[in-house]
């Protein structure tokens, strides 16, 4: 499983982003950061997507 805390990515989202795969957490960052108007994703923004999204452990998630 795969987080994006967004709110240090994409201006106006605090949203946290969770997928299986990091290319699943880039898509909807993307379809999120489209939401809130941005209309073009830059390299730089990518490239942030990708250094802060981190693999985490789902047992975690679901032992509460």
């Amino acid at each position: 499983m795969y987080e994006l805390n967004c709110a240090n990515v994409i201006p106006g989202s605090r949203r946290i982003i969770r997928a299986e795969t990091q290319a699943g957490v880039v898509r909807r960052a993307i379809a999120q950061a489209n939401a809130l108007g941005i209309e073009r994703i830059s390299p730089a923004m990518m490239d942030t997507i990708r250094e802060r999204t981190v693999e985490v452990d789902e047992t975690n998630d679901r032992a509460a």
